[in-house]
């Protein structure tokens, strides 16, 4: 979970330097329940390649970013966790370097391209 509450932050921190910063908390919910379930459907159209998962229907995609964003919301909303979260990595010095972050989200959306294509046969 250091790898969910580390994202979390990050970014929250970065809706904290956009212009809409007083919903920070809860885009940064939002951001990174769209990258898990894009990572999840990832791997998904891998075992579907290999015949060893239905293809996922647009309900299917759609129950799973709301199941995902409600665990996420259970996570870190339960007595505020969100909040320790972010206490405990602002009392860092480093926490953490924003390249990590960037191929992260490159390699998430990338992959999730390319498996779609490739499943297509576009590729």
């Amino acid at each position: 979970m250091k790898v969910i509450d580390y994202l979390f932050f990050k970014f929250y921190k970065f809706w904290q330097r956009s212009s809409i910063s007083e919903i920070s908390t809860y885009a940064a919910i939002l951001l990174l329940s769209v990258f898990l379930n894009c990572n999840i459907h990832t791997i998904w159209g891998l075992l579907e390649y290999y015949k060893l998962a239905i293809h996922p229907t647009k309900l299917m995609y759609n129950i799973s970013l709301c199941v995902i964003f409600i665990l996420l919301c259970f996570y870190l909303g339960w007595h505020k966790r969100y909040k320790t979260i972010i206490e405990n990595y602002e009392r860092r010095l480093h926490s953490g370097n924003l390249l990590i972050i960037i191929i992260y989200m490159f390699l998430s959306l990338f992959l999730f391209v390319v498996l779609s294509f490739w499943k297509k046969s576009v590729i």
